[in-house]
């Protein structure tokens, strides 16, 4: 008996939580004391179901409370618009006409939730619940971001959709190629990680768009690609004469490289990131401590939308198969110069790859590890040696593309980057 109602009266909670939120909206069609018994509702219609049976008297209930909230919508949307409504109007504003969609589908799921608080495990019940709260309490902030994007960006999301609900699943799951050194799925994974941290970049940088800072372009730079970012800003730099607000740039996307590799290489072998982490935070932190440096050394002067173009989307099609060809190439030569040639030829192949591309050689590294050919302090060595490579890059980039002053700008922290990289090299 007891756990009965202590199972009913979870499923009034669910509802009282999700109608709690519908109640913040004068004209929704249903409030906290409907959610309630909607939640109620379903808890009682769970404990008339016999045990191991469907519980069809549940599916009905939650069939009705849909049904009701479609009606409710119809009528609220029928009635004569309120005074508040008809002065948003006048203001160019479209007033918020609930048609009942969203509350009868929530109350579906409230009058479903609280079946399952019943019949099934309780936390996820709760759980469930406090995705659905959010999801309508997050209404008006995401038709907010919806409406920032543009072609462009939606274009990019539905191409991510295709590279991993559409390309993937159909990809072979097993060792191909040269050295059966290369799994088509496992492969294409890794590349649909490298563009999701990239395409999160890619719309958070798009949807500030001019309103983005110095300290926002370059962390978001980052994430999208730090050395397009660098190129970017050292150009500029040259053409603008901006050159503390470059260097800001710069070593700010520098910065989010090695927090980048976390990620990566924590999906791809966490026993590695367990010995890298230490040296990859300690360049983060240097890197990023140099940027702010340059920042505020620019007395506060706002980027502008000169310093850096648009992002490129980083999920064109062409740029996902591109990095994946990248990887099936390094993970070739990386499993032909550990068989045939030993440890010291694979660190040459991490620095020459080092020099375009450091998400390619970490990865493939990582996956060496999981697959017993390579312990993980080589791997980590290996990442750190393609990291002093690459840094070296951009620097040489700041000196070329830019100029000499910005080069002397960025070299302190970029410097220090490269140092603690070698050390950390050495101490694993």
């Amino acid at each position: 008996m007891q756990p009965d109602l202590i199972a009913l009266g979870l499923a009034l909670g669910v509802g009282l939580l999700v109608g709690f939120e519908r109640e913040r909206h004068a004209d929704t069609v249903a409030g906290v004391r409907t959610f309630g018994l909607a939640g109620l509702t379903g808890g009682l219609s769970a404990l008339l179901t016999p045990t191991g049976a469907t519980p069809w008297t549940l599916l009905a209930m939650a069939s009705v409370a849909g049904i009701a909230g479609v009606a409710g919508g119809v009528v609220v949307a029928r009635r004569p618009m309120r005074l508040g409504e008809e002065r948003s109007q006048e203001q160019g504003r479209e007033p918020f006409r609930d048609l009942g969609l969203t509350t009868a589908f929530a109350l579906i799921a409230t009058t479903l939730l609280g079946g399952y608080a019943v019949l099934g495990d309780r936390s996820i019940a709760v759980a469930a619940a406090g995705v659905l709260f959010l999801l309508l309490y997050i209404r008006d902030p995401l038709h907010a971001m919806i409406r920032r994007l543009g072609q462009e960006d939606v274009r990019a999301i539905a191409t991510f959709v295709l590279i991993t609900l559409v390309i993937l699943p159909v990809l072979p799951d097993r060792a191909l190629g040269p050295l059966d050194a290369v799994n088509p799925r496992g492969a294409w994974m890794l590349v649909v990680l490298v563009v999701a941290i990239s395409l999160a970049g890619y719309l958070a940088q798009t949807m500030l768009g001019t309103r983005a800072g110095t300290l926002t372009t370059g962390l978001f730079g980052g994430m999208v690609s730090s050395t397009a970012a660098t190129v970017g800003a050292a150009r500029r730099s040259r053409d603008d004469g901006e050159m503390l607000l470059a260097a800001a740039v710069m070593l700010l996307s520098c910065g989010m490289l090695p927090l980048r590799l976390i990620v990566l290489v924590w999906a791809a072998a966490p026993a590695v990131v367990a010995v890298l982490w230490p040296s990859l935070a300690t360049i983060a932190v240097v890197t990023l401590i140099g940027g702010l440096r340059s920042l505020k050394r620019a007395n506060g002067r706002a980027l502008g939308a000169r310093v850096l173009p648009k992002p490129k989307n980083p999920t064109q099609l062409g740029s996902a198969i591109a990095f994946a060809g990248v990887f099936v190439v390094v993970r070739i030569a990386t499993k032909a110069t550990l068989e045939y040639a030993g440890t010291g030829a694979f660190l040459v192949v991490a620095a020459v790859s080092g020099v375009s591309d450091m998400d390619a050689i970490a990865l493939s590294a990582g996956r060496e590890t999981v697959e017993g050919l390579m312990s993980p302090q080589l791997a980590a060595r290996a990442t750190l040696l393609a990291l002093v490579v690459n840094t070296v890059f951009k620097l040489g980039v700041a000196r070329v593309l830019g100029s000499s002053a910005l080069m002397r700008e960025v070299l302190p922290a970029l410097g220090a980057a490269i140092v603690a990289a070698l050390v950390g090299m050495w101490l694993v």
